[in-house]
């Protein structure tokens, strides 16, 4: 009789290579807000999520407590 059981749609290699990939691009979008002015971890990770990429008039400035984010930033 064959095997009738159902295969999984993605094996374990493949699920560490797409969390792999998702990382690398998520800590390539955070430098773009590194190079706006803002602290790498976790600041920059944040703003990926909640802003997406910066746009021209977004980064962070600097504050008595660390950088914080404004939306009229000024390179």
């Amino acid at each position: 009789m064959p095997d009738t059981a159902p295969k999984p749609r993605l094996t374990r290699n493949t699920k560490i290579v797409l969390v792999l990939i998702a990382l690398i691009v998520w800590t390539a979008l955070a430098g773009n807000w590194s190079s706006k002015g803002c602290n790498l971890v976790p600041q920059s990770y944040f703003l990926v999520i909640s802003n997406g990429t910066p746009d021209s008039n977004e980064g962070c400035e600097d504050e008595p407590s660390g950088p914080a984010y404004t939306d009229d930033y000024r390179s």
